[in-house]
């Protein structure tokens, strides 16, 4: 961020829909601040997602550096396991099934 404060670059913190924990609201407008559970086992990562994009957004109020927040839903890779419960990959194995 100080990089970019003295270059005058954008930052783009790529972001999940982890911020929103386990949302009640579908789908979650910009608005919602999500449902999250600080003590759960995947809460680290929750947590992580949602203090990086507080710290760009407060460096942004404090020092003016333009951040930009892409938050990434429902992607798929080569790397993913075919049963792993995603609604992406069963939407691709399904198709792969003729199903």
């Amino acid at each position: 961020l100080g990089l970019a404060k003295r270059t005058k670059a954008r930052i783009l913190i790529a972001s999940t829909s982890e911020v929103y924990g386990d949302p009640e609201v579908h789908p979650q407008p910009e608005t919602y601040w999500g449902h999250v559970n600080p003590i759960g086992p995947r809460a680290c990562y929750d947590e992580g997602k949602r203090v990086a994009e507080t710290l760009a957004y407060a460096y942004n109020k404090q020092s003016g550096v333009d951040v930009r927040v892409a938050r990434i839903f429902n992607t798929y890779g080569p790397r993913m396991h075919a049963n792993d419960g995603r609604v992406v990959s069963n939407f691709v194995i399904q198709a792969l099934e003729g199903k």
